[in-house]
């Protein structure tokens, strides 16, 4: 029994040694927050990005039928347009705003989503732009329409799988430093 209860005051004392280790590491409250609606945000991309690839690769495989309605086009085209400025565009303005309070690894994650949903959005716009100039033009016969509705497509994808990368890693961690897991900062 004095073994037993030796054994644990020892045992008691080291951990209580690292405690303070273990506090200097800890991420803040606020910290907390900001990783969470960090993750939040990221999953808001991913959703927005997945709508924005269905739309995109409707168009592209619908571009190849000559007797489809010009409307069709516009209608998806016209929802790419009010993903990337009412979805895509909020969040990743928010996430520029609390990015240099994140960690590193998150901070290159978010500099590659932005750098992909900008050329989404320029390549979106020249798909617009495109149509527009050419709208005599069949879709199926307009080649550099199409060529940027693959380029759009191309890039939800990308944004998609960055962003559900990102997002499931950052909840892992998140969810890791909530439980009181030491998870270090980088």
């Amino acid at each position: 029994m004095i073994f037993r209860s030796i054994t644990r005051s020892v045992s008691l004392a080291a951990a209580m040694s690292l405690l303070p280790s273990a506090f200097a590491e800890s991420v803040s409250v606020q910290q907390l927050q900001m990783e969470k609606e960090a993750v939040e945000l990221i999953g808001q991309l991913e959703e927005v990005a997945r709508d924005v690839q269905y739309n995109s690769e409707r168009l592209h495989f619908l571009g190849r039928e000559m007797k489809l309605s010009k409307w069709t086009h516009v209608h998806h085209l016209n929802q790419i347009r009010e993903l990337v400025n009412d979805g895509l565009r909020p969040a990743l303005t928010r996430l520029a705003e609390i990015q240099p309070n994140l960690p590193d690894w998150k901070q290159k994650s978010i500099d590659e989503m932005l750098n992909v949903a900008k050329a989404l959005a320029a390549d979106a716009n020249s798909a617009i732009m495109a149509k527009n100039q050419n709208s005599q033009v069949s879709p199926a016969m307009n080649a550099e329409y199409r060529e940027m509705i693959a380029r759009v497509s191309g890039h939800a994808q990308d944004l998609v799988k960055t962003s559900e990368a990102a997002g499931t890693y950052a909840a892992a961690r998140l969810k890791a430093a909530e439980v009181g897991v030491n998870v270090p900062k980088h």
